[in-house]
């Protein structure tokens, strides 16, 4: 079933609709402009996606958005499919032509959803295009308009090229005011073309609990290894066959089920001693993993805040490398990121955040590049939404979001490279970004 909405139309025409603007150096606000290859683009992420369109179609490994979740709240874009760089002028101010305010979208309006989705569909259209063939966008979302993502997104991507929707545990504890507190996320996964997937899928390097698991109770000269279930799902003719253990007791597959391989593979397991039937030589047999031979593990879809990092830690990582309070809500955590990164790209993978926020994406690539050798680069695009006169933000001097994020880059990467100092080839490590500004084209 065709998914439509009101201003569906208008849409898809404003994401074929050529940018009137242009992207200008600024100099003065970037950091190793000579060296480096990492971007810093403020400006509204239609147009720059449009713009970025001949430098980088088809060349960005991931894509990483945390855009607004439409709660009522937020800042949603509302774009002028006539001009929209005279728009952008306006909503920096955050008022349009009319002086009428622009920062939120109320559950009273009609078009509530509809509003979201007009700005989503166009940015994610131009967004695939820069994906490369074995690509990958995650997307954070919340309850609110998850559906209508899936829906966008599967239109976008396509159905057989979702992945995965993550649940990221964004909380330690309960919300104690309500009855029912929400404790987490999605991060939504769609790869450019799911036939690329296994091969630009990497695993997870194993943590030192991983690696206690895996013991050498029998001495077998291959080192430590865990066992797993020899076992498998379902009935195949060729792998129901009985096995007899050492110690003379004999098993068959428990009903449904069937041995993990047929029995030449069986056999040659067992001559190899890579086949475990318990201390007595009398349990079920079960193959042996060996420790040396483990290049990572699978990631799974639920990732826990012990393992990628909670909100409150996000926050406090932000206020402590600032040297202020909180002065940007709703950051996602590094661990989280640099997971995203991880299971994604290569070592010099091009990541792009067009809703890059406080630049925690840069912060996790940058930080990733220290503990790997990586030459990963990011793109950073953010629309310079001033920020309240009233926050700790304003009273910290930081004018708009795009202040925060580039002062975040320029801290966390002289941060890195100090935790980092005795590591070797550490001095190479890119920590720097070129600012360029969204401008009318003359």
């Amino acid at each position: 079933m065709i998914f439509s909405w009101n201003g569906k139309n208008e849409a898809i025409r404003i994401a074929k609709i050529p940018s009137t603007g242009t992207l200008r150096p600024c100099k003065e606000e970037s950091k190793n402009w000579d060296k480096t290859e990492n971007l810093y683009i403020e400006g509204d992420n239609l147009e720059v996606l449009k713009l970025l369109q001949k430098s980088y179609h088809n060349k960005v490994k991931m894509i990483y958005i945390d855009p607004p979740y439409n709660t009522g709240k937020d800042f949603v874009y509302k774009d002028n499919f006539k001009d929209n760089i005279k728009n952008y002028m306006g909503k920096t101010g955050q008022v349009d032509s009319k002086g009428n305010k622009l920062s939120t979208n109320s559950e009273s309006n009609g078009r509530y959803h509809s509003d979201w989705l007009n700005m989503m569909y166009p940015r994610l259209k131009l967004a695939r295009n820069l994906l490369k063939d074995d690509g990958v966008i995650f997307i954070s979302i919340d309850d609110n308009e998850v559906e209508n993502l899936l829906k966008i997104c599967r239109e976008i991507f396509g159905e057989d090229n979702f992945i995965a929707n993550i649940i990221w545990q964004k909380r330690t504890s309960p919300d104690a005011r309500k009855k029912l507190s929400n404790g987490h996320e999605y991060i939504l996964s769609f790869a450019k073309n799911i036939e690329y997937f296994e091969k630009a899928f990497n695993l997870l390097a194993l943590t030192e609990d991983d690696i206690k698991n895996y013991r050498n109770i029998d001495n077998d000269p291959r080192g430590p290894w865990v066992s797993t279930d020899f076992g498998a799902q379902g009935y195949k003719p060729n792998q129901m066959y009985k096995i007899l253990t050492p110690a003379g007791k004999e098993y068959s597959p428990s009903e449904g089920r069937c041995w993990r391989n047929i029995e030449d593979v069986y056999k040659k397991l067992l001559k190899e001693g890579r086949m475990w039937f318990g201390k007595d030589s009398c349990g079920v047999p079960r193959k042996k993993i060996y420790l040396k031979e483990k290049e990572g593990k699978t990631s799974w879809t639920w990732w826990s805040n012990s393992e990628v990092g909670h909100t409150q830690e996000a926050t406090q990582q932000l206020a402590e490398l600032l040297g202020k309070k909180t002065i940007f809500d709703y950051s996602k955590p590094i661990r989280l990121l640099k997971r995203m990164v991880q299971i994604s790209t290569k070592e010099n993978s091009i990541i792009l955040d067009f809703f890059s926020g406080s630049a925690t994406t840069a912060h996790a690539v940058m930080q990733l590049n220290a503990e790997d050798g990586g030459n990963r680069k990011h793109i950073m695009v953010q629309l310079p939404e001033p920020t309240d006169k009233k926050s700790e933000a304003n009273k910290a001097e930081y004018k708009n979001i795009c202040e925060i994020g580039k002062e975040r880059i320029r801290r966390a990467g002289e941060k890195i490279l100090k935790d980092n100092k005795d590591k070797e080839g550490i001095e190479n490590l890119d920590i720097g970004f070129k600012v360029f500004k969204l401008k009318r084209s003359e």
